[in-house]
């Protein structure tokens, strides 16, 4: 690190460089910024285009949504523009952006409208800015536009302000990545005006616009959050640019202020004198504290106290590490642009020449930054005017003085005995080595207190003369002088080195708890199994007793649903604190400023505006309090936690609307079966009925006998639909019960194929089995009404013949026996079920369209087929004819072992 005041080669930021070096790599972004629809972003966006066109620029129209303003229409004339891709969503038609095309066409520019876009469902990405990504990628250059609302972070701020969820929201990082952000901006008056106008929606949405979104406070609002946007992403771009050339700031372009902390109780004043300054300059606020490894339990107490009243008045807190205080608030000053530095003011220690204060170091090199010293709260303790050391100093720990205690009598001993045959200079390096071992073990405090220890002792007992603290030459002056020198330098360093050090392994400690609880929270599949492990976590690290509460469906109170360890119980009071939580979405309890007298502090997670639960932690049984680092962690915790209750409740409501959705499906699929499949023999049999009542004398005998048997037929087929509605009723709620027993294949067989005597008259039906087929021990009305299904199934898409001396096509029913099972095979030759739906046909009320499960089918024969074979342990399956025509029903059926003959029921009977 460069000393203050020196010169240096301006070197650039690698941080910097390599931010911009990502974003020259591939495509470039450049999002228009609008604060709400109508101000212009499209149009500004084809005027620039157009500009660029003029200029030789390759740039391709990809998708513009002008929502019928004939003036974008216009300006689109003159560049080139790719077809859209037609997309059928619920039996309508929708055109949507082509990224196959544009990423095939690969122009310099393309121009895609509407960032924040939701794709219609089919097309390779849900989201258009998931489309724009893959341009980019691909090293395409990508115009779009944006509306303010839609970006993730403003979401919340969104639906305070307007009172309206916006849905269709796009990660910051995409913000991030885009090179160039250009801000269309119109005041809300004219907007309102253009609204009325009917140049942004047509007059009926227009209407309903400005009764709900496009009030004049609104847009406002959004138009407050839209210059804040662009006016940060500058902020970010100046910082960059700095950091490329190797500029070191401030550029005073924006105001900054930054409060240096001390860990002191008159904080507090800085702490409120930087924020009314900044609110009076309008400025970003920030408060930094610089830890170089001394800090005690106290400090760490005040710093959590000025932490809370930071955030409480709108700042951040930022915590640093390094050894220098003046080095690093310099350093993080300059990188982060800050204009005015706010530090307190120093008790003035005349006799102290050698220590300087903070304000007198910064007024010497922080020449560019404005400096405000404040002075310190009158209730803050004044130092005694001879205090040589700091309290700090002398408050050291047991293990502070007993290594040097116990170092110190064992370097004595070696430097006793290496006295004789060594010179001086020699022994002052085991005293030397004592006070780095110290160092090493204990720290600078420990180290600073043996290196004086072993200076007396150094000179009481190896100087001339000896047990005395006078010398008498000249050169071991010299010698005990540079040993404390060395000695204190040496100290220094390494108890430095050993805070790093801590430092470095509590931070790898803190990064594996985190992963830890990272891939906890991801094996953990749903709600509960989220909340034990968040639970259980936070009980094990903090070593406190650890609750969750959550409200139910049914009511707004907080039940405890979790506790570790053991069960817990909360009084009164900590319920209440617990509700105050709930309904305010703010931590109450211990160490806050609601209830703070309570033995829990109540955390709450919040997901959008929603309190998914809420974490209580005993934090007042703790022996010491909570450091800075560790306050930091519960609240990446439960962060984590947050998120990982947010994606199971979001799994939660997918499934709930998948199946919502299923249900609707089933529903509309059921009417329109009962339409059709209840409605068609009914009309038939009326028609047949009506004719036979009002045509009696007309009709003959043969007409007569045609009419009754389609009466008949028709009652027969609305039976079979009626018996398969119940049969899937009571299959689906599993009371159907299996009443087995011993029956031979034909005769099922037999029994089915006259039932279905008419719709198989004009077809041709084979049957081939060998004679000793196994007897099956199954429920015989079930496996019938399953092979009436699948005959049916299989008549229904088989030609009949017009020649009654013809038979129409063939439907062949094999059967045999594959090791323990029943194979039976049902083959037609119609137009067959294709191999992506061969499962599917299985599936309630499932309309493949063509095949075998024809549009005018109900879809239930198969379905309650597949029930009532897997009822008894077999199962079905569709395949495609051996010959190539049609499609082949296999069913599995288990084999029992045979029932006993005459002999052996007779003998059974006699034991």
């Amino acid at each position: 690190m460069k000393k203050p005041g020196s010169q240096e080669v301006p070197r650039p930021d690698p941080d910097a460089l390599l931010k911009s070096a990502r974003r020259e790599a591939r495509g470039c972004l450049r999002i228009f910024l609008g604060a709400a629809p109508g101000v212009g972003k499209t149009y500004g966006m084809l005027r620039t285009a157009q500009e660029r066109c003029a200029q030789g620029d390759e740039i391709v129209i990809g998708v513009i949504e002008s929502h019928g303003r004939v003036e974008t229409e216009q300006l689109c004339e003159g560049i080139e523009r790719l077809a859209l891709a037609e997309r059928m969503y619920r039996g309508r038609s929708f055109h949507e952006f082509d990224l196959d095309a544009a990423l095939a066409r690969a122009p310099d520019i393309i121009l895609v409208d509407e960032l924040a876009h939701r794709n219609i469902p089919g097309s390779r990405h849900p989201r258009r800015y998931q489309d724009i990504e893959d341009l980019l990628d691909a090293g395409i250059d990508v115009w779009t536009t944006l509306n303010v609302q839609h970006i993730e972070s403003l979401n919340d701020i969104v639906a305070r302000v307007t009172g309206i969820r916006m849905r269709e929201t796009i990660p910051d990082s995409l913000i991030s990545r885009a090179r160039d952000i250009t801000l269309i901006d119109l005041t809300p008056d004219e907007l309102i005006q253009r609204l009325q106008q009917g140049k942004v929606y047509v007059p009926e949405q227009a209407r309903a616009a400005l009764d709900s979104f496009f009030s004049e406070a609104n847009l406002t609002a959004l138009r407050e959050l839209a210059m804040q946007t662009m006016a940060e992403r500058v902020d970010a771009d100046v910082r960059d640019s700095m950091g490329v050339r190797g500029v070191e700031g401030p550029w005073p372009v924006r105001p900054k202020v930054l409060v240096a902390l001390s860990g002191r109780p008159e904080d507090t004043s800085l702490i409120r004198a930087a924020h009314r300054m900044a609110e009076r300059q309008h400025a970003s606020w920030r408060a930094v504290h610089v830890d170089t490894g001394l800090d005690t339990p106290a400090i760490h107490l005040e710093l959590e106290r000025s932490s809370q009243l930071v955030e409480r008045l709108g700042g951040e807190v930022v915590i640093l590490a390094g050894q220098s205080r003046l080095m690093e608030l310099l350093d993080y000053a300059r990188r982060n642009n800050i204009t005015t530095l706010v530090i307190g003011r120093a008790v003035s220690r005349p006799w102290r020449f050698w220590h300087r204060s903070l304000g007198s170091k910064l007024l010497k090199v922080a020449r560019d930054f404005d400096l405000v010293i404040v002075s310190e709260s009158g209730r803050c303790k004044q130092s005694k005017p001879f205090t040589l050391f700091e309290r700090s100093w002398l408050s050291l720990s047991r293990r502070e003085y007993w290594v040097p205690l116990a170092v110190l009598p064992a370097t004595l001993a070696i430097a006793l005995g290496i006295d004789r045959v060594m010179e001086l200079a020699n022994v002052s390096l085991v005293f030397l080595t004592g006070v780095l071992v110290v160092a090493a073990f204990s720290g600078t405090r420990a180290a600073m207190l043996c290196a004086g220890l072993s200076f007396l002792a150094y000179n009481f007992l190896f100087t001339e003369p000896r047990y005395t603290l006078f010398m008498d030459h000249r050169h071991q002056l010299l010698s005990v002088v540079f040993f404390l020198a060395v000695a204190m330098i040496g100290g220094q360093l390494a108890g430095h080195a050993r805070r790093q050090l801590i430092a470095l392994r509590e931070s790898r400690d803190q990064t594996q708890k985190l992963l830890q609880f990272s891939r906890a929270l991801s094996v953990a599949a749903d709600h509960s199994g989220v909340r034990q492990v968040g639970v259980a976590t936070l009980a094990d690290w903090l070593q406190v007793p650890t609750v969750y509460l959550e409200s139910t469906a049914e009511d707004d109170e907080l039940h405890l649903s979790e506790s570790r360890p053991g069960v817990l119980n909360l009084d009164a009071t900590a319920r209440q604190a617990a509700m105050w939580t709930y309904y305010h979405q703010r931590p109450s309890g211990y160490g806050s400023d609601t209830l703070s007298s309570q033995r829990w502090r109540f955390i709450p997670l919040v997901d959008k505006d929603v309190v998914l639960g809420v974490v209580g932690l005993a934090l007042a049984d703790r022996q010491a309090p909570l450091v800075y680092e560790q306050e930091m962690l519960i609240d990446t915790l439960l962060n984590q936690l947050t998120t990982a209750l947010a994606r199971t409740r979001m799994v939660s409501d997918l499934s709930a609307a998948r199946m919502a959705e299923e249900n609707e499906r089933l529903r509309s699929a059921l009417l329109s079966s009962v339409s059709h499949d209840l409605r068609t023999p009914l009309a038939s049999i009326i028609g047949a009925a009506s004719s036979l009542r009002d045509l009696d004398e007309q009709l003959s005998s043969e007409d007569k006998r045609e009419l009754l048997d389609g009466v008949l037929g028709e009652s027969e087929r609305l039976n079979r639909y009626i018996q398969n509605l119940l049969d899937m009723t009571r299959l689906g709620h599993g009371a159907m019960k299996i009443e087995r027993d011993w029956v031979t294949l034909p005769d099922l067989v037999n029994s089915a194929l006259k039932r279905l005597g008419a719709p198989l008259a004009k077809l041709h039906v084979t049957r081939h089995w060998a004679v000793d087929l196994p007897l099956l021990y199954v429920h015989p009305a079930l496996i019938e009404q399953a092979l009436v299904n699948i005959i049916e199934n299989a008549a229904r898409y088989s030609k009949p013949s017009d020649d009654i001396s013809k038979p129409g096509d063939d439907i062949r029913i094999v059967a045999e026996q594959k090791g323990s099972d029943m194979v039976i095979c049902i083959c037609d030759q119609g137009p067959g079920i294709p191999e992506e739906m061969r499962e599917r046909v299985f599936d309630m009320f499932f309309s493949g369209g063509e095949g075998d499960r024809g549009r005018h089918g109900s879809g239930l024969g198969l379905a309650i087929c597949r029930g009532m074979i897997g009822a008894h342990g077999g199962s079905i399956r569709a395949e495609g004819n051996p010959t190539g025509v049609g499609t082949c029903i296999i069913i599995h059926l288990p084999l029992e072992d045979s029932p006993p003959g005459p002999q052996e029921s007779e003998a059974a009977d006699e034991c």
